[in-house]
C-alpha cells in the first residue's frame, strides 16, 4: 500500500503553494512511491503544532514558527522557496498616521496563530512600545482595515494587498510600511518536519523533497499549468487573482538565496534572523545553535535540474 505523506499548509490552497499542489496532483510524489496530501490551514492548530501532535508529517511554516514552538530542537528546516519577506503593513492616514511611530495607541489587524513576529520586530526597531498596540487577530485583515475597525493591517503582497486594491482601496490613502526598511523582514514559507520523522526514513524524506522541488520547478517553467491547477482547486477565486498571485510569488522566489544557491535552498541566515527577532521581541535566548535546525543534505542530494536559479 502506498504511504501517504501529509503536508499541512500555512493557509488555504492557492498559488502560494502551487509547487506542492502540483507535486500532489501531477503525480510527482506518486512516481516516487508516495502519496502527498496537502492539508489546508486549521486555525485551531498551527502548522508546527500539527506535526508535533502527529496530525501532519511536514508543514509549510516559517523559521519564526519553529523557534516560537514548544519544541524547537525537535524540528528541522528542509527547504524554503520564497527567499524574501512578503508582508506589508497598510496604515490609514485618516487615523492620524503619517509615520510608524503614530501606530502607538492604535489597533492593528493580524492573522491568527502567532503570525506577527515580523510586525512586532519592526515596531520594536522603530521604537514603538508594543504595550501601546492592540493586536487584533482576524482571518480578513483587509475588511477590518477598509471598514475602519483597525488603523493598520497585516497583508502579503500576493494576496491581501491585491484584494485591498480590488475592493477599491486607494494607495494614496494609506501609509505602506515594509519590515525590510527596518531590517526586520522575515520569510514566511519554509518546509519543516520533525527531526525524528526525517531520520526514520531518509529515502522517504529525499522523495518528498525531490517531489516538492519538481513541483515548483514545473510551476516556474509552466505558468499555464500552474494557473489551471489553481483554478481547478480554487474555483471560488478569479483567474486574474490566481495569475497576479503566481507572478508575485515567482518574484519572491527569484531572489536572495535562490540566485546565489538555487531553488529551495534552506539558508541558515533565515533561522539566525528569526532568532534575533525572538530575542528582541520576547527576550528569549536560545541555548542551542539555531543553525543545527537546518538540514541541507536533502536539498544538496536533489538533481541539479531541480535546483535552478532562473527559469
Amino acid at each position: 500500500m502506498i504511504e501517504k505523506i501529509r503536508l499541512r499548509l500555512l493557509w488555504f490552497p492557492q498559488a502560494q503553494f502551487v509547487g506542492a499542489l502540483l507535486a500532489e496532483h501531477r503525480d510527482f510524489a506518486s512516481r516516487r512511491g508516495y502519496l502527498l496530501e496537502c492539508q489546508p490551514v486549521d486555525f485551531s492548530e498551527g502548522p508546527v503544532s500539527a506535526i508535533l501532535s502527529g496530525n501532519a508529517d511536514l508543514c509549510i511554516a516559517s523559521p519564526s514558527h519553529m523557534l516560537e514552538s514548544s519544541e524547537p530542537e525537535s524540528l528541522v528546516f528542509l527547504l524554503t522557496f520564497q527567499q524574501t519577506g512578503s508582508c506589508v503593513y497598510l496604515a490609514r492616514k485618516d487615523h492620524d498616521i503619517d509615520s510608524i511611530r503614530c501606530l502607538a495607541g492604535k489597533r492593528i489587524a493580524v492573522w491568527p496563530g502567532s503570525e506577527d513576529l515580523e510586525l512586532k520586530w519592526m515596531l520594536f526597531k522603530a521604537g514603538v512600545p508594543l504595550s501601546d498596540i492592540e493586536f487584533v487577530p482576524t482571518v480578513d485583515t483587509v475588511e477590518m482595515l477598509m471598514d475602519g475597525q483597525v488603523s493598520c493591517a497585516q497583508m502579503t503582497t500576493y494576496n491581501e494587498y491585491l484584494k485591498f486594491l480590488k475592493f477599491g482601496g486607494d494607495e494614496s490613502t494609506v501609509l505602506t510600511l515594509h519590515a525590510l526598511d527596518y531590517d526586520a523582514d522575515l520569510i514566511k514559507d519554509g518546509v519543516v518536519a520533525l527531526k525524528s520523522w526525517v531520520e526514520s526514513d531518509t529515502v522517504r524524506t529525499q522523495a518528498v523533497i525531490d517531489s516538492l522541488l519538481e513541483g515548483w520547478t514545473h510551476a516556474l517553467h509552466y505558468q499555464s499549468d500552474a494557473i489551471d491547477l489553481c483554478k481547478q482547486i480554487r474555483a471560488d477565486v478569479e483567474e486574474g487573482h490566481h495569475l497576479m498571485q503566481y507572478r508575485e510569488i515567482k518574484k519572491l522566489i527569484a531572489s536572495g538565496a535562490t540566485k546565489s544557491h538555487g531553488l529551495g535552498f534552506p539558508h541558515t541566515d533565515h533561522l539566525k534572523k528569526a532568532a534575533n527577532a525572538v530575542s528582541d521581541v520576547e527576550g528569549r535566548q536560545f541555548e542551542f545553535d539555531v543553525n543545527r535546525l537546518v538540514d541541507k543534505q536533502y536539498w544538496q542530494a536533489a538533481e541539479p535540474s531541480l535546483r535552478q536559479s532562473a527559469w
